[in-house]
């Protein structure tokens, strides 16, 4: 019997060589973290997707009420007279310049903006004394520049009449232009429930 050099018997079988063992513990860990990752994607879907049958959007000119089943949003861009506060007699509306906003809750809560604006030929003396003795003494006078005067109320007004009990606020402003005086009205507050 010969033996070749390096000491395996020539005709022997050699043994297979084992591939390192892998240690699959970071396989499983990826795999566990991927399912993970698309169940909560379908979850998240399937939620957005509940919520979504849920909404009712109608949209009419300028009018949009959006309902929802933890409350709703209505914008209300041709509302007449939505603040409630008195109109200069004689004034005219500024076109595309007043607006209703109203955010209600399911509980029944309610927040209303809205907003008018008007222009009168008339001079600011004339208004001003006019919405003096309109609104009465619940409202306080205003005057740009005074000590008084409130710069996040109405910046630019050079006369305001505001009103704040509780949650409700309202204020008048009113500014003297070239051509006469431009009136501001805008009533923000807790709506009554319907």
């Amino acid at each position: 019997m010969s033996t070749a050099p390096g000491g395996a018997p020539t005709g022997a079988p050699v043994p297979p060589q084992q591939p390192p063992k892998r240690n699959d513990a970071v396989l499983w860990i990826i795999a566990i973290v991927a399912g993970g990752f698309v169940v909560l994607v379908l979850g998240g879907l399937l939620v957005a997707s509940m919520f979504i049958r849920r909404v009712h959007v109608n949209d009419s000119g300028k009018q949009v009420e959006i309902e929802t089943p933890a409350g709703s949003l209505r914008v209300n861009g041709e509302q007449v007279h939505s603040t409630g506060l008195p109109v200069y007699p004689g004034a005219e509306p500024v076109k595309s310049e007043g607006a209703a906003l109203e955010l209600s809750a399911a509980t029944g809560a309610a927040l209303g903006i809205a907003t008018e604006k008007y222009s009168t030929s008339d001079d600011l003396d004339q208004v001003s004394a006019w919405y003096q003795q309109k609104l009465g003494p619940g409202y306080k006078r205003e005057e740009h520049g005074s000590a008084g005067h409130r710069e996040h109320v109405s910046s630019d007004a050079d006369v305001a009449f505001v009103y704040e009990k509780g949650d409700t606020n309202r204020i008048v402003a009113l500014r003297k232009k070239s051509e006469g005086v431009e009136i501001e009205l805008l009533s923000i507050g807790k709506k009554e429930v319907q």
